[in-house]
């Protein structure tokens, strides 16, 4: 399946991924890269930015609801909270066809596993959770 290549692993901008796609994406640099660019956006100006486009303010507004949910201060509810940012990434995406799917299911929880247990991944959501908890 030939896919284009996203700008943004968190957008959905482009078109969604198949499950091995997606496997490179998270596990490669590229990730990393957009979830700096995120945490870097979490700042108090987000929400009112005119530039942001509609998936990633929708992002947003999930993990917001993730952050406003959990005791980030609490060890178990933060690491609960990053593993439901990291699958809700995720799961936004992956390919509809794939979604509901054992295999897409079977991809979400292994690349939640993954980005909650790697140490970079995790403090990065840790820290826009934090940056976009609202008061």
């Amino acid at each position: 399946m030939k896919i284009n290549r996203p700008g943004d692993a968190l957008t959905g901008a482009t078109e969604p991924l198949d499950p091995r796609d997606l496997q490179n994406l998270v596990k490669g640099e590229r990730f990393e890269a957009v979830l700096s660019e995120l945490e870097g956006q979490a700042g108090p100006g987000l929400a009112n930015s005119v530039d942001n486009s509609v998936a990633m303010s929708a992002t947003r507004s999930e993990l917001a609801k993730i952050a406003s949910g959990a005791d980030l201060a609490n060890a178990g509810q933060s690491l609960a909270a990053v593993r439901e940012s990291a699958r809700y990434m995720i799961r936004s995406r992956l390919s509809k066809q794939y979604r509901q799917t054992e295999e897409g299911e079977r991809v979400i929880e292994g690349l939640s596993e993954y980005v909650a247990s790697d140490p970079l991944l995790k403090s990065k959501i840790l820290s826009i959770l934090q940056k976009i908890k609202p008061a």
